[in-house]
C-alpha cells in the first residue's frame, strides 16, 4: 500500500513538472503514463534481481554488466516512447511541448533521478528490517541463553540439596549407631541447614554470613560424627566484604569434599582447615590429608566438577577455582571478584 501511494505521488509530481511550460497537463499526464511505469519497472529490476543478487552477494562484475545493459535497453525503450508520442499523440507537432521531452540526456537524467530514489527507498526499507530482525534475533538468543543458564544451573544446585543431605545423614546415623549423647544437637544442626538449603537460597544472591553459618553448620555436624579422629583449623573472617551477597551454595561442595576424602590417622588426629579472607576479594581456602591412593583425578570429583559449572556460569571472568593436591595434602582456593557490585546487585 505504502509502495502504491510512493509510486502515485511520484507520477503527480512528474505530470506537473513536464506540464509546467506548456501548460498541456493532458500530454504531460500522456507522457508520465509511459515514463513512470519504466521507472517502476528498472526499479523493481534493481532491487529485487540485481541489488540482492549480485551487489549484495559481490558478484561485482555480473552486477555492473547487467546494469549496463539495463542502462542500454532503457534508452532504447525510451527513445521508442518518444518517438511514438511524437507520431501518434503529438501529430508530428513539437508545439507547446516541453523541449525537456525531447533532450535524451535530460530523460535519462530524469528516468534514473527517479530509480535512484526508488531504490535507495527500498535498500532503506530493507536495511531497517534487517536490523530490527537482528535485533529481535539477539533478543531471543540472550533470552534462551538465560533460560539455558538458569535452568542449568537450577539443575547443579538440585544436584547439591541430596548430595549433601546424603552425607548429613551418614554422619548423623553414624552417631545414632554409637549412641552419642550429641545426635540431638546434630539433627537440630540439620534441620537448620535444611530450611536454609530448601527455603533460605532460593534467590540469586544470599548474604556471605549465612553461607558462613552453613559452613559452621555442616562442619559441626562432621565433628559430631568423627569426633577426636578429625581436628578442625577454622578462621572464618569477618572482613570489610561481610556485607556482601555471593550466589548460594558455594561453598558447602568444597567442605564436603574436603571430610568426605581427609585421610584417618591411627596415632593422631587429621586436620581440616578452613580459611575465609574477606579484605580485598572473597578468598575461601580448605586444606585436608589425603592418602596418596586417594588422590582425586584431574580436577576432583562430581561435587567439584558441578561447582565449576556453576561459577563459570554465575561469575564468567570473574572467578579462580585452584586445586593443589600434592604431598598428601588437598588444597582448593576460591576467590570471586565480588567487588563489582552491578554482579552482586543483580
Amino acid at each position: 500500500m505504502l509502495s502504491v501511494l510512493t509510486w502515485s505521488m511520484a507520477f503527480l509530481f512528474i505530470s506537473v513538472f513536464f506540464g509546467l511550460y506548456s501548460q498541456d497537463y493532458y500530454n504531460a499526464f500522456i507522457f508520465c503514463l509511459c515514463f513512470v511505469p519504466l521507472a517502476y519497472v528498472c526499479t523493481r529490476v534493481l532491487n529485487d534481481f540485481l541489488i540482492p543478487r549480485y551487489l549484495l552477494t559481490k558478484r561485482y562484475f555480473r552486477f555492473w554488466l547487467y546494469l549496463s545493459y539495463l542502462l542500454f535497453l532503457t534508452l532504447s525503450i525510451e527513445t521508442l516512447i518518444i518517438a511514438g508520442l511524437f507520431i501518434l499523440v503529438w501529430n508530428y507537432s513539437l508545439e507547446g511541448i516541453d523541449p525537456a521531452t525531447m533532450d535524451v540526456r535530460y530523460l535519462l537524467v530524469g528516468l534514473y533521478f527517479v530509480i535512484l530514489v526508488g531504490v535507495a527507498y527500498r535498500q532503506l526499507q530493507r536495511s531497517i528490517k534487517e536490523q530490527r530482525l537482528r535485533e529481535q534475533q539477539d533478543k531471543i538468543k540472550v533470552e534462551t541463553e538465560l533460560r539455558l543458564k538458569e535452568a542449568e544451573l537450577n539443575l547443579l544446585k538440585a544436584q547439591v540439596n541430596p548430595h549433601f543431605l546424603f552425607n548429613s545423614l551418614n554422619s548423623i546415623y553414624g552417631l545414632s549407631l554409637e549412641k552419642s549423647e550429641e545426635t540431638p544437637r546434630m539433627i537440630m544442626l540439620l534441620s537448620e541447614i535444611l530450611d536454609y538449603t530448601l527455603y533460605g537460597c532460593n534467590t540469586e544472591f544470599v548474604s556471605i554470613d549465612k553461607e558462613i553459618e552453613l559452613v559452621e553448620n555442616y562442619a559441626a555436624i562432621q565433628k559430631g560424627r568423627f569426633g577426636k579422629a578429625i581436628e578442625l583449623d577454622i578462621d572464618l573472617e569477618e572482613g570489610k566484604l561481610i556485607n556482601e551477597r555471593i550466589a548460594p551454595l558455594l561453598l558447602l561442595p568444597l567442605v564436603e569434599n574436603a571430610f568426605k576424602h581427609t585421610a584417618r590417622k591411627d596415632d593422631a588426629a587429621s586436620t581440616i582447615s578452613i580459611k575465609l579472607n574477606l579484605e580485598d576479594d572473597f578468598c575461601f581456602r580448605i586444606k585436608n590429608p589425603i592418602h596418596y591412593s586417594d588422590e582425586p583425578k584431574g580436577n576432583g570429583g562430581i561435587g567439584l566438577e558441578n561447582l565449576r559449572k556453576r561459577l563459570d556460569l554465575i561469575y564468567p571472568g570473574q572467578n579462580k577455582m585452584t586445586i593443589n593436591n600434592d604431598e598428601g595434602c588437598f588444597e582448593v582456593e576460591l576467590r570471586l571478584m565480588i567487588l563489582n557490585r552491578e554482579l552482586c546487585e543483580k
